[in-house]
């Protein structure tokens, strides 16, 4: 990253943090200006003082001379310590509110971004940096502050120090000009060193969330992994680190040789100022005003220049930050397409829905997930979507719900692209159960209710669309009802069964008013009396709603008003459960199989 770069970089910094907290970014300013000005003061008021004292002893007690400088002395240290005391907690919790509002801006981000990023690897390495990220905002600017904090005070320690010769200043600046060097190839080392080890990061991540996860602990235990996962843990740590220390070791064998170089220079200012002194040149107190200034340039000087690499490099650093906030929602393939400039209102369905030679290829894939589907959904229909494991019909869900765009084809409702559709209406009348389905370790009014997040605190709804779904009466014999937490996670929470947990699930698209009710695979962890009763409730809504339910179990799929089965992503036949067992095809031996299990 160039120096152009670098100072575009940086304002955008300081807009961010004005954004976060106006208040406390301008506090921290001035509080670093007040810490950067003070130590010059107080060394100006130490040499009045040895003057004050060396003139006092010399004319019979004229201690008058020296009261005020002491006085201005107290006053500069109270008021540092004042400072230092205040400059702690507004940076730290400056800090706090940054980070807070950078994490928020982040996964607003994410949250908005199509699920087809969530297919590229690409971008979980560009989540990771961002998020690695988000403190490097806050350290950016402080960063920034103390480079015009050292800034201001190497100016100060200058002009004490010109007081000698405008000499020492330049062997000030030059014993330590050469950090400078080294420390801007050292961010960029640091830099390139995380972006081609994030893959590696996000390994070691991976294997300590199977280690410590819920959700894989039953599968770690009884394969016994855990000594192999430990194993692969600490070799991919322990190769990286190695990378690193290597990195480092030359570095820091330059810091020492650049030490020695630093203490040359001070000692020479030294020397040169105990000669002047000796030959009255300096007074008493202007060689102990030269000590100091020399020391505490020479302190400035490190800090100006470690603090100038440590903009540079979290420069370097926040840029994956800001990447991702300026991500474009459609630079990755299937990502879907926006509205058009006055989309659509999408309302009850009147005609229905209708798929037009649907073809779609999953992002960075060459097969075809779904090839020239073609099928009509009538408004107010029972759907079911049959076939084996990789046929398509989850695909297919996540299409109607425009999860995805079709590669090819086109999807209609009434008549209109779904594309032309507000894509709020859409998630607001496409209401899905998938089979994967989340389960939230919030409340059991929570996992019903985020159904309908606008009705979500209306406990009659809540429990009635629980009642459809069959989870009213396990819900309310829960410890608090419906307010007890569920789940492991999060405090005393109770667990459910798969079954219940499932029942819960369909119980938020109950919840939902949408006009179309796609559920797949919604009965896979029920037992049959559960699952008739469920599916007696799929009825009822048909009558106002559109119903796709996607389902193994052939038995319950009877009812449907039409039956679609794919195989290999095409659909192969469809119609009704009679006609397809009077054709005698892939339906019917499909059928014929599972019904031979209860003969």
């Amino acid at each position: 990253m160039s120096l152009v770069q670098i100072t575009k970089v940086v304002p955008r910094v300081y807009l961010f943090l004005w954004q976060a907290a106006p208040f406390l970014a301008t506090a921290a300013i001035l509080l670093l200006t007040a810490t950067a000005l003070i130590p010059a003061g107080i060394i100006l008021a130490t040499k009045f003082i040895i003057d004050g004292v060396v003139l006092a002893t010399g004319s019979d007690g004229a201690w008058s001379v020296v009261v005020w400088p002491a006085v201005l002395l107290c006053a500069l240290w109270v008021t540092q310590a004042i400072v230092q005391s205040v400059n702690n907690p507004v940076q730290l919790i400056f800090g706090e509110r940054t980070y807070t509002y950078a994490r928020r801006r982040l996964i607003e981000k994410a949250a908005s971004l199509d699920l087809a990023f969530y297919d590229a690897p690409k971008f979980h390495d560009k989540l990771r940096h961002a998020n690695d990220q988000l403190w490097e905002i806050s350290s950016t600017a402080m960063n920034c502050l103390d480079l015009l904090r050292s800034i201001i005070s190497l100016v100060a320690m200058a002009s004490l120090l010109a007081v000698l010769d405008p000499l020492a200043i330049v062997i000030l600046l030059a014993a330590g000009m050469p950090r400078v060097f080294m420390h801007g190839r050292l961010a960029k080392r640091e830099f390139a060193f995380e972006s081609e080890h994030v893959r590696n990061m996000r390994m070691i991540d991976y294997i300590a969330r199977l280690l410590t996860s819920r959700d894989s602990a039953k599968e770690v235990r009884t394969l016994a992994l855990k000594d192999l996962l430990v194993a692969r843990f600490v070799g991919t740590r322990e190769t990286q680190m190695r990378a690193h220390a290597k990195m480092l070791s030359r570095f820091f064998r330059m810091e020492s040789s650049l030490n020695v170089l630093s203490v040359a220079g001070i000692a020479g200012i030294w020397g040169y100022a105990i000669v002047e002194a000796i030959r009255e040149h300096l007074t008493i107190g202007e060689l102990a005003m030269v000590f100091q200034a020399a020391q505490q340039g020479q302190h400035q000087i490190t800090t100006l220049i470690q603090a100038g690499g440590a903009v540079y490099r979290n420069a370097l650093f926040v840029t994956h930050f800001f990447d991702l906030l300026d991500l474009d929602p459609l630079s990755v393939d299937a990502a879907l397409h926006p509205s058009r400039a006055e989309p659509l209102p999408m309302h009850e369905l009147r005609k229905g829905l209708e798929l037009r030679s649907v073809s779609f290829k999953y992002p960075g894939s060459d097969a075809w997930a779904l090839r020239n589907v073609s099928l009509e959904l009538a408004a107010g229909s029972s759907v079911a979507v049959v076939g084996e494991n990789g046929s398509g019909k989850t695909t297919l869900v996540k299409l109607l719900a425009r999860l995805y765009d079709p590669t090819e084809g086109v999807i209609l409702v009434d008549g209109a692209d779904l594309r032309d559709y507000e894509l709020a209406d859409v998630r607001r009348e496409v209401a899905v159960v998938f089979q994967d389905f989340f389960r939230y370790d919030f409340t059991a009014r929570d996992n019903v209710g985020f159904g309908q997040v606008a009705k979500a605190g209306n406990a009659r709804l809540v429990e009635e669309a629980a009642r459809k779904a069959g989870a009213h009466d396990f819900l309310a014999r829960l410890p608090n009802g419906y307010d007890t937490v569920l789940g492991k996670t999060l405090g005393d929470g109770v667990d459910l069964s798969g079954g219940e947990w499932q029942q819960v699930a369909i119980g938020r698209a109950f919840m939902s008013d949408a006009a179309v009710l796609i559920l797949d695979e919604p009965t896979a962890a029920l037992d049959a009396f559960r699952e008739q009763r469920l599916y007696e409730e799929f009825a009822n809504l048909s009558v106002d709603r559109t119903t796709v339910f996607v389902a193994h179990r052939l038995s319950t799929v009877r009812m449907a008003d039409v039956i679609v089965v794919l195989e290999a992503g095409c659909v192969i036949e469809c119609g009704s459960h009679d006609d397809l067992v009077a054709e005698n095809g892939k339906y019917a031996a499909m059928f014929n199989a599972q019904a031979a299990r209860y003969r």
